[in-house]
């Protein structure tokens, strides 16, 4: 099965924490976010798969709090889905994404990730059927 996401990551920089019942879990490093998530620099050991109190701090666009579960972890990588976000944080979000999205290294990042297949997806992670059609010119 072929795993597409239904939101488009794009890079990031900051510092990510992870609090589990007020306690620091994790510290590390933000590597990407979307609407959906973010993924960060993984720490030396397994994390478990449990909700976290995650709080995101960028230079550009301040601090982010939502709560979120692991997804994925790699040696390099903790990929985490939001499960619980304030409207005002999402909005956050979005402006990192759009800010990103008008930048010239916008276009490079389209084409060195090939992510266009993730943008034809409907909300369900199912492939949109796009075609085009024509009308025959008359004959006059």
């Amino acid at each position: 099965m072929k795993y597409q996401r239904l939101h488009i990551r794009v890079p990031a920089s900051g510092d990510a924490i992870l609090l589990q019942k007020g306690a620091v879990k994790v510290e590390a490093s933000v590597i990407n976010v979307s609407v959906g998530g973010l993924c960060i620099t993984a720490p030396s050991h397994l994390i478990g798969q449990h909700e976290y109190k995650i709080q995101v701090i960028t230079q550009s666009h301040g601090k982010i709090d939502f709560s979120g579960v692991p997804v994925y972890q790699t040696f390099e990588s903790i990929g985490i889905k939001i499960t619980s976000i304030e409207i005002e944080q999402l909005k956050t979000i979005y402006q990192m994404v759009g800010s990103f999205q008008l930048t010239d290294d916008f276009i490079k990042y389209i084409d060195e990730r090939d992510i266009i297949h993730d943008w034809l997806v409907d909300e369900t992670g199912e492939d949109i059927a796009i075609t085009f059609e024509t009308e025959k010119e008359k004959d006059t």
